[in-house]
């Protein structure tokens, strides 16, 4: 046997149905840069490393290399880091950026919601996101490598340690699976089914995410 007359029959449908997903996260994901752009909740938001984002599949290797423990070709997470523009210092682009100069690092992450490692299953497609003050043993490294690191090495199951008011905290895994981060996280985690409108959006992600992080600039700058 080399291919399976079952998922050969589905294909056709199931491509369309996940094409039509990814697609929908693209136009999610340009709501949010507009809606970030514009300081409502007291803080301007501006993308790191510009259109790209990141995903938990490498690409299509024939055999697998990364640091997830089975085969993944298609992604089940996607990632986008924002920094405040104000604290990017003159002459220096958003990506090169130092750590220690952007200060706190906004984040967006949609899951499909299964078959992660380190995750139990949700009971579907959820959207991740929060604030994270990460603090890298060289502080001045890039925020586009810190938030590489971040998207990598977040382990919530295994670093939460509170909750509150809708907000889980935690700290970041550590130096034995290769994270150099320490600092601290704040996430919340939305359905994507209470994300069908553009005012869904605005209440459950870009009020919440605008009102954290301009909370914990100001407790951080006091």
């Amino acid at each position: 046997m080399i291919f399976r007359s079952d998922v050969l029959a589905q294909a056709p449908s199931a491509y369309d149905a996940l094409s039509e997903y990814f697609r929908d996260i693209r136009a999610f994901y340009e709501v949010i840069s507009v809606r970030f752009a514009i300081p409502e909740y007291g803080v301007r938001l501006t993308p790191v490393a510009g259109n790209e984002l990141h995903s938990n599949a490498n690409s299509y290797l024939l055999s697998d290399n990364s640091s997830y423990p089975f085969y993944l070709w298609l992604p089940t997470w996607l990632g986008r880091f924002y920094i405040d523009p104000e604290c990017v210092p003159p002459d220096c682009s958003v990506d090169d950026c130092p750590t220690d100069k952007a200060g706190l690092i906004a984040f967006v992450w949609p899951w499909l919601g299964f078959n992660d490692a380190y995750v139990k299953d949700a009971d579907g497609p959820e959207c991740w996101f929060g604030v994270a003050d990460p603090r890298p043993d060289d502080p001045h490294e890039t925020v586009s490598t810190t938030a590489t690191s971040l998207f990598n090495y977040f382990r919530v199951e295994r670093t939460l340690d509170d909750e509150k008011d809708g907000w889980a905290t935690g700290t970041f895994a550590g130096r034995d699976i290769g994270c150099n981060l320490t600092g601290r996280w704040h996430l919340r985690r939305a359905p994507m089914t209470a994300l069908t409108s553009y005012y869904e959006v605005e209440r459950n992600i870009i009020r919440p995410l605008g009102e954290k992080f301009t909370a914990l600039a100001t407790a951080a700058n006091a």
